[in-house]
């Protein structure tokens, strides 16, 4: 049996899963998978059974090995909220936790699964005081997924958060440093923002903005009605091409026809709006963590996910935000071979929470 699980990640329309095999390097891809699922299974953790034929395709995958998963849940199925608690007189911090994080959860507490992975504890002239990050989850919705996972022949070992796999992936990547990251992983849908250091949480967001709002917007604005030209295929050779000159010239000279110059700009004209509130609530976090976190200072914005498949976004953004900006490739903190990876490896992109999944450890297998 491998001693990888199989990472399986679900976020709206799309399921991604991994799995990693460990070679002296340090981890190697040993299989990916990805399925856009339909109906019910397209829903939210309610509709658990209906994924079942999908994880029975996971099941029968020829380059994964073995029966242990590890899986997050759709986001909409995990509630994350912070809270800052003081131990009170007989009572443990846990206890503690369980208290504060009552009036926060939208469903009884006994119904709940909790979790902190972020804990930090400070000192102030008022006491002493810690401050987590609470993720909370219905019982019954993990029982359900574990009972269809079940069902594909498939056993369930650890549920984890998106957050966590998104650190983990990073610290492989590109390690860690003195002060904070700014996070960001674009999803099909929804993007996930946070601001992180070497040791905690300090803010995160989810938002309703995603590879589609781009995707639908270059579709309405070019009357696109069938699946040729591909919006996604426009997202990947232009994308925000024609805001940065250099890369623009490059493009020109290099297109078959002068209708380059013409396509990078009206291009850039529909998409340009389109970032509007990404850059906002990336505002809002930057802002966030300069007022409440003087000893934090910002490093870099790291995009991850779609970010791969929209060229030059990371210049835009930069220059948006006034802030380093870097385009990370999941792929580079493992060893790849010709069998593990997609031929076009900007494909792989979307699979960053899954592969970051699929570097937990688990430690009884």
């Amino acid at each position: 049996m491998s001693s990888h699980p199989i990472a399986i990640d679900m976020t709206g329309q799309h399921l991604y899963a991994a799995q990693l095999k460990s070679v002296r390097q340090g981890f190697s891809i040993r299989g990916l998978f990805h399925r856009k699922m339909e109906g019910d299974a397209a829903g939210d953790s309610g509709a658990a059974e209906a994924w079942v034929p999908v994880f029975q395709e996971i099941r029968k995958e020829r380059s994964f090995v073995g029966r242990r998963v590890v899986m997050h849940l759709p986001p909409p199925s995990v509630f994350r909220f912070p809270v800052r608690v003081q131990i009170g007189e007989g009572e443990t911090l846990e206890e503690a936790i369980l208290r504060e994080s009552r009036q926060y959860i939208p469903f009884p507490l006994e119904e709940a699964v909790l979790d902190y992975p972020s804990l930090v504890s400070l000192s102030t002239r008022d006491g002493d005081f810690s401050k987590a990050m609470i993720v909370a989850a219905r019982r019954e919705e993990i029982q359900g997924c574990t009972v269809a996972l079940e069902q594909a022949g498939l056993i369930l070992e650890a549920v984890d958060l998106g957050l966590c796999s998104l650190i983990r992936l990073h610290r492989a990547v590109c390690g860690t440093g003195q002060g904070a990251w700014l996070l960001c992983n674009i999803g099909e849908e929804t993007t996930l923002l946070a601001a992180v250091t070497a040791d905690s949480i300090l803010a995160q967001r989810d938002i309703p903005w995603g590879m589609q709002t781009l995707v639908q917007k270059i579709r309405s604005g070019f009357g696109i009605k069938g699946p040729e030209p591909s919006a996604e295929s426009i997202l990947q050779e232009y994308g925000f091409l024609y805001e940065d000159r250099d890369r623009w010239k490059e493009a020109a000279a290099a297109a078959p026809d002068s209708r380059a110059e013409n396509a990078c700009r009206a291009i850039y004209q529909i998409l340009s709006p389109c970032t509007d509130e990404l850059v906002h609530e990336l505002h809002k976090i930057i802002g966030y963590v300069r007022s409440e976190e003087s000893n934090a200072a910002l490093e870099c914005v790291y995009l991850y996910g779609h970010a791969g498949l929209i060229r030059s976004l990371d210049h835009h953004l930069e220059k948006r935000l006034s802030l380093a900006t870097q385009l990370v490739n999941p792929l580079s903190a493992l060893v790849l071979s010709e069998k593990s990876v997609p031929a076009d490896r900007f494909q792989a992109a979307p699979f960053g929470l899954a592969l970051g999944l699929a570097m937990r450890k688990v430690s009884w297998l």
